[in-house]
């Protein structure tokens, strides 16, 4: 793949899911103008054969002018895949793309229209959905020190009452969508302004996973830049539910280092040992009531010592 400017990069990210990125490569075919734009695909040093199957395809279907899979030495996460993509051409615009989704008719063109009607919008996110079009959360509000009891908790008086004040729940609720103005937009698809990221610069390599979606949307927003959801744009999302086990499966410890530099970045070492205590006391409420209740755990009996992860690390805070 050449170097000069075009129109718009794709970047998908492989980490041992060709099946996936294939598929994800025949819902854009269609979406594209080949003429104009690329498409990059990282592999994240899957060592297995992830790098022939894809490759092997895209011979099959002689796409080889506007596609390519970039390997990586390293698995060094999201934020790194996506910044070797990124840096591997010169766009007007940059499409992070999950290798399990699928592009639904006339994505791209939405959220290039989109784009091109206003100059000062930086982040752009479509609707993300299931694949019987069933609407997911991807508009959401910073991460807090204060939420991060309602995220504990998880009792409705208090989201309510938390929210008279200011404070919400991160996500928030689909029907909302066109209503609110989100702080930051779910990454598992994501149109990048080029303008907007040679300004603020590739996103931070310190998050491994997690996090770094709410971190990028933030530097962007703090160097003047303007977030849209735009619902015209329909984006499925073929997440296999792990999202919904989060709570009762220990999470890996990288979820809990990226929460960490994220706290720590934003509010200081006080914000995250704030946040660990408001999450401590909103779980102390909410396994009383699973306890009364009888209702089943929502948390990983092990979270109570996870959320300390990272707090005592020496680890620079700032932007790689």
């Amino acid at each position: 793949m050449n170097n000069k400017k075009i129109r718009l990069l794709v970047v998908i990210i492989n980490y041992k899911t060709p099946e996936l990125v294939c598929d994800a490569l025949i819902s854009l075919a269609n979406e594209i103008n080949f003429n104009i734009d690329r498409v990059a695909i990282i592999d994240n040093n899957s060592k297995d054969n992830s790098i022939s199957k894809i490759d092997a395809f895209i011979e099959s279907n002689d796409w080889q002018d506007w596609c390519e899979v970039i390997p990586s030495n390293i698995n060094g996460g999201f934020s790194a895949g996506n910044n070797i993509g990124i840096q591997s051409t010169e766009a007007e615009y940059y499409l992070l793309l999950n290798s399990d989704t699928l592009v639904r008719d006339n994505a791209i063109n939405a959220l290039l229209e989109t784009a091109k009607s206003d100059s000062s919008l930086g982040i752009i996110g479509p609707r993300l959905e299931w694949l019987d079009g069933k609407q997911q959360v991807s508009c959401f509000y910073n991460l807090s020190p204060a939420n991060s009891f309602l995220h504990s908790v998880k009792i409705g008086v208090f989201t309510r009452l938390f929210g008279l004040f200011g404070t919400h729940e991160v996500a928030i609720p689909t029907e909302q969508h066109e209503i609110t103005k989100p702080d930051w937009l779910s990454f598992a698809c994501v149109l990048l302004s080029g303008k907007m990221v040679r300004e603020v610069g590739l996103m931070d390599e310190g998050y491994f996973m997690y996090r770094e979606d709410n971190d990028y949307c933030r530097r962007a927003v703090n160097a003047g830049w303007k977030l849209k959801y735009e619902a015209k744009a329909r984006v499925v999302h073929l997440n296999k539910g792990s999202s919904n086990k989060m709570g009762v499966t220990r999470l890996p410890k990288y979820y809990f280092n990226s929460r960490a530099r994220y706290f720590v970045k934003y509010y200081g070492r006080l914000g995250l040992l704030t946040a660990n205590i408001f999450w401590s006391v909103g779980r102390c409420i909410s396994l009383l009531r699973e306890t009364v209740s009888r209702k089943p755990r929502v948390f990983h009996i092990t979270m109570w010592l996870d959320i300390w992860t990272g707090f005592f690390s020496r680890q620079e805070w700032h932007e790689k």
